[in-house]
């Protein structure tokens, strides 16, 4: 018997997932497609936009096996933030897309904030502008690739690349387009002083719409390579950590989600889209039309675990929940052992592109358990000095949401309860970003009212909340004072470390 379901699509940084849910909410089929990130030099971080396209073929087909009686009649996205893909007049991307984690833009941000000033800036975008964003990424093709930015139709955030080629049309939406730092958060429309000041042509940038707006339909081409209909509405859509949100259920003022994935995110919804004045922490718009949320946000999160497993450990590591179980039989704070997770530079609150990563303490009693227990930590008190700011800020969560990859370890959540000092949950959600645009397909083809109703029928609670162990508690607290006092005193040694490598001193 036929079955009616919605499409989500989340475009991450390693892999784009597929997932299927039914009017209920119940997911029906899912898959996941890996692609890589190139790396030509240093600090370079870019994806083919072709093998986007290509992974995501194949695992809707993948979905569609796997389901066979499944009519999808609709399409929503989610997608990695802040990246940048150029296509020519005819629709062709014209070089790879130059993604988030991308930290050549270092110069070109420090010049531009120079001219335009960071505290200007921060009034029309609420935030601060970092190497990697949108913003960033097309002051350095300027510089340096001045050829990439003369036939220029349209220039898109990766997601949004996406759908385009699902229906032919160019759009954007408001929790997405603030990333870009070319966007006035506060009215959520792009902002013609910032790109002005840029020397930026207006005409590159899509309409805004809204999360749940209806953008086309999917068109023959796409409908050949994916076999969904032609003519099957797509809407919107948004952010990836907007959508990880709205797949938690965490959408009001009070809530609080950290995201452990490739990245690491903390989120806080607002109704106002006020910022912290000293620019450590990031307010970007909601996926919900009258929200905006705090973002600290780390590059480095779950990213340090794999480099560890795949570069260190090497092919014969155990699998990431062997790695988590015997982490959990080395002692809190891992005997003195501390990581500072800036493998690929820090956003909150340091921003610094030249921030390297850090193993402090080792001795002969340390083992690989102790590596990774080090590294759990050290992603989580990374994580808690933008949950500090938020405090400061008036933001005090009883209980915290744990989504991503590493909400699956019961060690890297007991770890967030002890060092946030509160309450962490988990919900029933898998690939919450997926589930997250699925709920706005959903909505979009009005199976429910509003976002706030699908979240309210759908996301469920799952294990038991993790409550602080008090033990635990005062030795991170101690720890932590240690961890916040290492970066200070390296700073100017990285930055040092830094410019050798790029002088050619050093080998990279």
């Amino acid at each position: 018997m036929a079955q009616d379901t919605v499409l989500g699509i989340d475009l991450g940084t390693s892999s784009v997932r597929a997932l299927l849910i039914d009017e209920e909410g119940v997911v029906v089929a899912s898959a996941m497609r890996t692609y890589p990130i190139h790396a030509a030099h240093p600090g370079w971080a870019e994806q083919d936009p072709d093998e986007w396209w290509e992974a995501t073929c194949l695992a809707i087909g993948e979905c569609r096996k796997a389901a066979p009686d499944a009519l999808i009649r609709s399409v929503s996205f989610s997608g990695q933030m802040h990246g940048t893909v150029l296509l020519d007049s005819g629709g062709d991307p014209v070089r790879p897309a130059i993604i988030w984690c991308d930290q050549r833009s270092a110069a070109e941000v420090e010049a531009f904030l120079s001219t335009f000033g960071k505290d200007r800036l921060a009034e029309i975008t609420a935030n601060p502008l970092a190497a990697g964003f949108q913003l960033a990424t097309l002051l350095w093709l300027r510089n340096h690739e001045a050829d990439s930015l003369r036939d220029i139709g349209a220039v898109l955030l990766p997601k949004d690349y996406l759908r385009a080629r699902f229906t032919g049309r160019y759009a954007t939406e408001s929790s997405d387009a603030c990333s870009t730092l070319l966007f006035d958060t506060a009215h959520r429309r792009w902002s013609p002083e910032v790109i002005g000041a840029a020397h930026l042509s207006q005409a590159w940038f899509p309409p805004v719409k809204s999360a749940t707006d209806h953008v086309g339909e999917v068109a023959s081409d796409a409908a050949r390579a994916t076999g969904i209909p032609v003519g099957t509405p797509v809407f919107a859509g948004g952010g990836d950590l907007p959508l990880t949100a709205i797949g938690n259920g965490v959408i009001k003022p009070g809530q609080v989600l950290s995201t452990i994935g490739s990245g690491g995110q903390l989120c806080a919804p607002t109704g106002e889209p006020n910022y912290d004045p000293k620019l450590r922490t990031h307010t970007f718009c909601h996926a919900l039309p009258d929200r905006w949320y705090l973002m600290g946000a780390i590059l480095s999160a779950g990213l340090s675990l794999r480099w560890l497993r795949e570069q260190v450990l090497g092919p014969d590591a155990p699998d990431y929940a062997a790695l988590s179980a015997n982490a959990a039989n080395v002692p809190p704070g891992a005997e003195g052992l501390v990581f500072l997770p800036y493998l690929i530079g820090e956003r909150t609150p340091h921003l610094d592109p030249y921030a390297c990563g850090v193993f402090f303490g080792l001795t002969p009693r340390h083992t690989a358990a102790h590596l990774v227990r080090a590294i759990m930590e050290g992603v989580v008190f990374a994580l808690s000095e933008g949950l500090d700011i938020m405090r400061a800020l008036g933001i005090n969560p009883r209980s915290v949401v744990a989504a991503g990859g590493g909400a699956r370890s019961a060690l890297w959540r007991q770890i967030q309860a002890d060092v946030y000092r509160c309450t962490v949950t988990t919900t029933r959600t898998e690939e919450q970003a997926a589930y997250g645009a699925a709920l706005l397909a959903g909505v979009g083809v009005g199976w429910w009212p509003s976002v706030r109703a699908a979240c309210a029928a759908c996301v469920l609670p799952a294990s038991e909340p993790l409550e602080p162990v008090e033990e635990n508690r005062k030795r991170y607290e101690e720890l932590r004072d240690l961890y916040r006092r290492l970066y200070p005193r390296l700073r100017d040694l990285m930055a040092e470390r830094s410019r050798l490598v790029a002088g050619g001193k050093l080998e990279p």
